[in-house]
């Protein structure tokens, strides 16, 4: 599913690189609204693929479009059938659920981060793309403080990280991968700081994994 800003661009461009890759077969799916989301010939594109990968745009529209949706609901049929479903910035964000937009310089100010459902692929697990380049350390603290989940993955430029059905993973590319665990948080004072104010925390734990690292999600563990 290609983006809503320039979709054919974009289509084309993706339809080229994954050619490249050796894929002998790449099919563009292009759903701008909500009721192109039911068609018979998008559910049959996903009946014979192999892999389903999200363009990147925003994760909000992904899911205003596609959530509640045949062709959603036939993703996570095809995914627990073993189908890889993948994406990149948006389409990565909204692997998540919940899922997290906004509050990106600003994600140390109270009320600045936002969340919603997402596409659930990864549950209980959200995922935050461009991570370091954007600075979007603060904002996945901050949603995970507010209480939404406890496990935050920032993903850098030029990298990207392989989830298992057994919660194992593996980081790919050239960059890092930074995971955030808020289950053992000991202080923060979130919930008594004001809107738009600074509030304080100790106690997350911070991983940092380089290309080729091995994490279970399970154990909040090196592999």
């Amino acid at each position: 599913p290609a983006s809503r800003y320039y979709p054919y661009e974009l289509g084309d461009k993706y339809r080229d690189v994954f050619g490249q890759l050796g894929i002998e077969r790449v099919e563009v799916i292009d759903i701008r609204y909500k009721e192109e989301a039911e068609a018979e010939s998008h559910l049959n594109i996903l009946d014979e693929s192999d892999c389903v990968f999200f363009t990147g745009g925003d994760q909000v529209r992904l899911m205003e479009i596609l959530g509640g949706t045949k062709f959603l609901d036939k993703l996570r049929l095809r995914l627990n059938a073993g189908m890889t479903v993948a994406g990149t910035s948006a389409g990565a964000a909204v692997m998540s659920n919940p899922m997290i937009f906004d509050g990106d310089e600003m994600g140390f100010l109270k009320g600045s981060v936002n969340h919603g459902d997402g596409f659930g692929i990864i549950d209980g697990i959200t995922v935050d793309t461009h991570f370091l380049v954007r600075n979007r350390i603060p904002r996945l603290v901050q949603f995970l403080l507010r209480g939404h989940g406890n496990i935050g993955v920032g993903i850098a430029e030029d990298t990207g990280i392989i989830i298992s059905p057994d919660m194992t993973s593996r980081v790919i590319g050239t960059g890092m991968v930074t995971i955030i665990n808020s289950s053992k948080v000991s202080f923060t004072d979130y919930k008594t700081t004001k809107i738009d104010e600074q509030f304080t925390s100790t106690g997350f734990e911070i991983s940092f994994l380089a290309p080729g690292a091995k994490f279970d999600f399970k154990t909040n563990r090196i592999i």
